[in-house]
């Protein structure tokens, strides 16, 4: 089955990710300079591709679809990590933000997982697209972690 989204994109990666740290960095610096006493919370990703990619089933829409297993590891790997790396130094580098880990306490709970918190391409086929979004446990996880990082962030946590 090959790498056939990594061959094409590859390449094309790190300047992608090079533009979004750039961005992020000037986001903050403004959302900074506009409400300078603000607190800021930056959200990472969740997990949404496992790491042992043979729990995915190829062709399955309720899942990745057609993506090999060879790109889901590539898409995590050199995609979804990085991204979430970007978003955290970012965030690291602005004495008024903080970055709210969701990636490792999702970790088990991929779209491949029995316990999935992230839907696949689509959460019941034909009928019901998801388009790779959380469901209503990756929400709650996300909601919880977000408002732990509220209250410490006021000092109440």
């Amino acid at each position: 089955m090959g790498t056939p989204c990594r061959d094409d994109l590859a390449d094309d990666i790190p300047s992608r990710l090079n533009k979004v740290s750039r961005d992020y960095d000037e986001m903050l610096t403004v959302l900074h300079e506009r409400a300078p006493h603000a607190r800021i919370l930056t959200v990472g990703y969740p997990t949404v591709i496992p790491k042992d990619t043979s729990k995915c089933q190829y062709n399955n829409l309720e899942q990745f679809g057609s993506i090999t297993q060879g790109d889901l590891d590539w898409l995590r790997q050199d995609v979804m990590e990085p991204l979430n790396q970007i978003i955290e130094k970012s965030a690291g580098a602005h004495d008024a933000a903080r970055f709210v880990d969701l990636y490792d306490s999702s970790r088990n709970h991929s779209v491949c997982d029995t316990g999935k918190w992230v839907e696949g391409i689509f959460t019941r086929v034909p009928d019901q697209p998801a388009l790779v979004h959380p469901n209503a446990r990756g929400h709650r996880n996300a909601a919880d972690h977000v408002a732990a990082a509220m209250l410490e962030a006021v000092g109440v946590g």
